[in-house]
């Protein structure tokens, strides 16, 4: 997943989780993304990425931070983003806005 065209053609919505092992406040959101991951699975992906094993795309989308989520639309451009914990209440707002 480090090719820089990798998100470009999607065809549905993809919500990026940028993250890594040794951030607590990621650990808090997993749970958050799990669950909305089964809300979503039939009109959108989710796609997990370690900032320390993904450091092209962690540098493509400029992520300075974790827990970081970027929610792509059709297409890839980029239609949200957020850093820090949010709510499943709150993310599921950002989603349901986005299609």
């Amino acid at each position: 997943m480090n090719d820089s065209n990798t998100f470009k053609d999607i065809e549905r919505p993809v919500l990026l989780q940028f993250s890594a092992a040794w951030c607590g406040p990621c650990k808090m959101l997993a749970p958050i993304i799990n669950q909305v991951e089964q809300k979503i699975k039939e009109i959108a992906d989710v796609r997990r990425l370690d900032v320390d094993q993904e450091s092209s795309l962690s540098v493509e989308f400029s992520v300075r931070s974790v827990p970081t989520l970027i929610l792509l639309s059709k297409g890839g451009s980029i239609y949200w983003r957020h850093t820090g914990l949010i709510s499943e209440k709150e993310l599921m707002q950002k989603i349901e806005s986005l299609i």
